[in-house]
């Protein structure tokens, strides 16, 4: 039976895909260690130490030393800075040659006062095969209300219940040392969908899990998707009237994007945007398609190279800063400001984009919660790739560690990967073992 539910739901997961013809390599300029920052406190000198994977070869040390004039930095047990290197007040970059496993030993001096710091990049490329977004994965304390609000906002292509229901190997995949028990719905808003869509989970019982869905737009992670609307505000008195609830009223912010956060009954945030797309207001949603998902990161450089070396090439700039009802839209009293890329695997694919957004005022430093894939809220994201098996030994072989083992059935199957903030990318498509 799981056999048979995990067949039907990889065939509706899988089937609607279009293989890319002419898949190339995506060359990126990956952060190995850092950035980290070392303040220069009034003392005797510190020492800090750390461990990083890379690829064997060569790669660069950049320092940024805002009023060291002094430090001592080895790497893999070798000195590779000189006091020559600083000036005070600017950018160092040294030639490095790195290996598999790899330890680096940072010393500042207690005097004068300053800040130093420190990032280990190398450039490499691959070609991983990615297809295109598959889904975000939204986790719920009540599968059956969630549901209820999926078909109020107008979703129309559903797999209920999907399965497999448990799975020893899904279950290790997903960071489960056993087997796990769940409910899961698929949602979309085409029938069949050609869009990403939501694979919607319950766990239950003692795979159940108690954190909530990250309270503020502005935590590191995933937070909320975007989906748009020909009538936003006609959605907004539509969903309101249906007890449906909003963070502030429509507003307008500084690119002139118009825009509303909602909740779900656990507190997601889902982002509603107006469009000229589609057919115009009905009585009833008006809801297009998944414009984007969101990843709030720490470092937009370091996340905008990872997603690049997944075949994210494509990108537009999108920084934005604002006070008023622009901040009062996103949850905050005072003004926000965050630096943002939205990018996207190109018009090949869907269209649906991934928000990096860097968030500087106000800055949560919480990070993503850590495995099991099982915490409320939005917890994942999907990308169906042209040979699993042979994305798996890429990617090991790059330096990146996977959360698991391959779940899934014969010929078809998913793993996760970390992103450089501890977002969990699930991979997915046919294996060759």
């Amino acid at each position: 039976m799981l056999l048979k539910l995990f067949a039907i739901a990889s065939a509706f997961l899988f089937g609607i895909l279009t293989v890319i013809p002419g898949a190339y390599s995506h060359e990126a300029n990956l952060t190995r260690f850092g950035p980290e920052s070392y303040e220069l406190i009034q003392g005797k000198p510190t020492t800090y130490s750390a461990s990083f994977r890379a690829i064997e070869g060569p790669a660069k040390l950049v320092l940024q030393d805002e009023g060291v004039t002094k430090a001592w930095i080895k790497i893999n047990g070798r000195d590779v800075v000189e006091a020559q290197d600083f000036s005070g007040n600017g950018e160092v970059i040294i030639d490095l040659t790195l290996g598999r496993e790899n330890t680096i030993e940072v010393t500042v001096p207690g005097l004068p006062a300053g800040k130093l710091g420190v990032r280990v990049s190398q450039e490499t490329e691959a070609d991983l095969g990615l297809l295109r977004q598959g889904y975000f994965g939204l986790n719920t304390t009540d599968i059956e209300r969630q549901r209820e609000l999926y078909e109020l906002m107008g979703f129309i292509g559903e797999i209920y219940p999907a399965g497999p229901e448990t799975s020893t190997s899904f279950a290790q995949s997903l960071g489960f040392p056993e087997d796990y028990l769940i409910h899961v719905s698929l949602h979309s808003l085409q029938d069949p969908p050609q869009q990403p869509f939501i694979d919607t989970v319950e766990f239950r019982g003692d795979s159940h899990r108690e954190e909530p869905p990250y309270a503020k737009l502005n935590h590191l992670g995933m937070t909320y998707g975007t989906y748009s609307t020909t009538d936003l505000d006609g959605d907004y008195a539509y969903f309101q009237a249906e007890g449906v609830e909003f963070l502030s009223a429509p507003a307008t912010a500084p690119n002139g994007e118009r825009f509303v956060f909602m909740q779900d009954q656990d507190g997601t945030f889902i982002k509603l945007i107006a469009t000229d797309e589609g057919d115009g207001p009905t009585p009833g949603p008006d809801l297009v398609k998944l414009a984007n998902t969101n990843m709030n990161v720490s470092d937009l450089e370091r996340s905008r190279e990872f997603y690049r070396l997944l075949g994210f090439t494509e990108s537009e700039p999108a920084s934005q800063a604002g006070s008023g009802e622009f901040a009062a839209a996103h949850g905050f009293n005072g003004p926000i400001a965050f630096e943002g890329v939205d990018i996207s695997l190109g018009e090949a694919t869907d269209g649906a984009t991934i928000q990096l957004r860097q968030w500087k005022t106000p800055y949560d430093d919480e990070p993503p919660y850590p495995p099991p894939v099982n915490h409320l809220g939005i917890d994942r994201i999907n990308f169906y790739v042209e040979d699993l098996t042979s994305v798996i030994e890429t990617m090991t072989a790059l330096g990146f560690e996977q959360l698991g083992p391959i779940g899934g059935g014969p010929g078809f199957g998913i793993v996760f990967f970390f992103d450089p903030d501890g977002i969990k990318v699930q991979l997915s498509g046919p294996t060759s073992e």
